[in-house]
């Protein structure tokens, strides 16, 4: 059995074709076009062929959280300089500093002409509609949670958020579905998951502190409840949903290359802002993450940061063993 897992990034659009055991038996990349949604999935469906001469039983997409596929446009966020609500952080998680914060869905879906034009969706979720030829009107949770509109206390769409920004009717369903559901199937009759965020697909069987090191720095942290926090407002922490519907903490950051002294620094500071309790092993993971463990383990901190084997594939390595579990159990 094998599953191809697609991660459609801001930079690249990666592939990667795992066996149970989950070993990488092939892999491809190539740069990401988002300058429409033809462009997209046209880049997804070249990585794809890289494996024709390759069986596998299933397709897992991933992509980044913050573009918005609606009306055959993709929409990238702007920012807002100031919080939306007075209290949009204690409902949604989700920080509006534009100094500190990347964007979310909600600004994206803020920049929309209209409201009735069909479903709005998240890029992994509009490319399984068209891998699998099947429309969908719904959301996983994980790109809900990353997205600025979720109520995470009642984890459904915060609607008073919505109406008061003229998001009616809703460009999508008010129900969720799960990253692992089946939505379709590929004119090969491949089964087609509906996928998810490609931070939140980790944590799912180990939930761990880890930072991804790649295009951006991603600081996560797991949490049992949602406690929002001003303090970690003020930093431009925000709040998550991941694949097993748990929370976690995670601030996005642009740094340098190489990482500079005072940038590490700050990285411990956030994990310490986060309430990551001492002497806990913080694994750095992605791209960069072999290189940055052990440079930020020579900073003086109470944390112990190591790159686990295969640091790069890390992340997809776990993603694939979530979607393996996810077929066995459908099957």
């Amino acid at each position: 059995m094998q599953i191809l897992v697609l991660d459609i990034g801001c930079s690249f659009t990666k592939g990667y074709l795992f066996n149970k055991e989950l070993d990488i038996i092939a892999e491809y990349k190539l740069s990401t076009d988002m300058s429409s949604p033809d462009a997209l999935e046209l880049g997804v469906r070249n990585v794809m062929s890289e494996f024709d001469n390759y069986t596998y039983q299933a397709i897992f997409p991933l992509s980044f959280g913050e573009g918005v596929v609606y009306d055959n446009v993709l929409y990238e966020p702007t920012h807002n300089r100031e919080s939306l609500t007075e209290d949009y952080y204690l409902l949604t998680g989700t920080p509006t500093d534009v100094l500190r914060d990347i964007g979310s869905a909600f600004h994206s879906v803020l920049t929309f002409p209209s409201y009735s034009k069909g479903p709005a969706l998240p890029v992994s979720t509009y490319i399984a509609s068209q891998l699998s030829n099947t429309e969908i009107y719904t959301w996983d949770l994980t790109h809900a949670g990353n997205s600025g509109m979720l109520d995470f206390s009642q984890r459904q769409w915060a609607l008073k958020l919505l109406n008061n920004n003229k998001c009616d009717p809703l460009p999508f369903s008010e129900e969720f579905i799960s990253p692992a559901t089946i939505v379709g199937n590929t004119e090969n009759g491949i089964p087609v998951f509906a996928g998810g965020h490609d931070h939140s697909c980790i944590s799912v069987f180990n939930p761990r502190t880890i930072i991804i090191a790649g295009t951006w720095v991603v600081l996560s942290h797991p949490e049992i409840a949602y406690l929002p926090n001003p303090d970690e407002q003020k930093e431009g922490i925000r709040w998550t949903i991941t694949a097993n519907g748990s929370f976690h903490k995670q601030i996005v950051k642009k740094v340098s290359n190489p990482v500079t002294l005072s940038e590490m620094k700050h990285i411990i500071y956030i994990f310490e802002k986060m309430g990551v309790s001492k002497n806990t092993e913080i694994f750095a993971i992605g791209g960069f993450g072999e290189k940055l463990a052990p440079e930020l383990d020579g900073v003086k901190s109470t944390y112990r940061f190591t790159a686990p084997p295969d640091a790069e594939v890390y992340q997809h390595r776990q993603t694939a063993k979530y979607a393996f579990r996810a077929l066995e159990l459908q099957t």
